[in-house]
């Protein structure tokens, strides 16, 4: 997955976020980002397709301390 600089949109952003898995096999990671208040905002779940290219963006950025 090639490096993609992201225009950050204008809508609410995440003060924290849980990040975890579920009962599927087939199923991905789940991301739940949430408010301030700890309440969602949404749910993100990234495939296990493609997880590999998110750790291959989080190795290419140096994020992987």
């Amino acid at each position: 997955m090639a490096r993609e600089t992201i225009n950050r949109p204008d809508c609410e952003k995440a003060f924290s976020f849980e990040a975890g898995t579920c009962d599927d096999p087939g199923c991905g990671l789940h991301i739940i980002a949430e408010r301030r208040d700890g309440t969602a905002i949404c749910e993100i779940i990234i495939g296990r397709k493609s997880i590999h290219g998110l750790l291959q963006i989080i190795h290419d950025e140096g994020l992987d301390l």
